[in-house]
């Protein structure tokens, strides 16, 4: 089957709509050529105004009171870690370390010690992201994203983002399932005004309408992962005209259907009939998705 870019969630889409990170027509552009620059066996001294940021930094958000503190720190003892960059028209466009060269900023460095790599567009963005979330860095937002530009932009699977990242797979579906977030909750993700943890419990409720009131109650009453979980669960029980299916049976059910989903990642279904049949159903959101799913079963 044809390997298909993942399509974004109306919240994530309308949130990032029009970000340079996510250009729509990178995976028909050309693959750049290396960049011909020499590797830095050791860390050289570069003027603060010839770097710059990378535009594809997965990470979005820097709060400025760490920023403040790593500033504090690097006056008090200096910049240990170098940065690493590419060699660009003259500048050094920075791959890791956006963080360290801001701080350093504003800590009023005027040189800052760099390592000269040679990179392809398509290997830098892999080391900024991977420098990133090895370093857990990124918000749980930011590292959704950095896996999306990942598969959208260099038509990757889940499975090979996660053997690149060193992730399990359905891990990485999970991140993904957050872009399909309302925008409201994901700004809320971005603000630390939920956690992840509340964020994959929202992402298995079907109804925006709902998965905004639940975001919105755990928020005012600083509910607990656990607590929106009952909340969950108590919103999913049958109405007493629906409930046919014995109430012990009906928990199991509720039992295996998360343990497949935490399993693999995908949304089921489980139905149990009178006569002891019943069914079970993958839920799928696009074509992508069928195609990680199909591949997943073929297996």
């Amino acid at each position: 089957m044809q390997k298909n870019k993942p399509q974004l969630g109306k919240g994530m889409a309308a949130l990032l709509g029009g970000h340079p990170g996510l250009q729509t027509d990178s995976l028909t552009a050309p693959i750049e050529p290396r960049i011909e620059t020499r590797i830095e066996t050791q860390p050289m001294l570069v003027d603060v105004e010839k770097l710059m940021a990378n535009k594809g930094q997965p990470r979005k958000i820097f709060k400025e009171k760490d920023l403040l503190e790593l500033s504090e720190s690097i006056k008090e003892n200096g910049v240990i870690q170098p940065l690493i960059v590419i060699e660009k028209d003259g500048m050094f466009e920075i791959v890791a370390g956006e963080r360290r060269f801001r701080a350093s900023k504003m800590a009023g460095l005027t040189k800052l010690p760099v390592i000269i790599k040679r990179a392809t567009k398509r290997e830098a963005m892999v080391m900024s992201i991977i420098e990133n979330v090895q370093r857990s860095d990124l918000n749980c937002v930011e590292e959704s994203l950095a896996y999306f530009q990942l598969m959208n932009e260099f038509e990757l699977t889940q499975e090979e983002v996660a053997k690149k990242i060193g992730k399990e797979r359905s891990s990485i579906a999970n991140f993904l399932r957050l872009l399909k977030l309302p925008k409201e909750v994901i700004v809320s993700l971005q603000k630390d005004m939920l956690s992840f943890g509340h964020a994959k419990i929202l992402c298995a409720l079907n109804d925006d309408e709902t998965v905004k009131r639940f975001a919105n109650e755990v928020i005012a009453k600083n509910l607990s992962v656990r607590e929106l979980e009952e909340m969950a669960k108590n919103a999913k029980k049958p109405t007493k005209k629906a409930g046919t299916v014995n109430k012990f049976i009906a928990e199991q059910y509720t039992q295996l259907r998360n343990r497949l989903e935490q399993k693999t990642g995908y949304h089921f279904n489980l139905k149990s009939k009178k006569n002891g049949a019943g069914e079970i159903t993958i839920k799928f959101s696009n074509e992508a998705e069928f195609n990680d799913i199909f591949s997943y079963l073929m297996k």
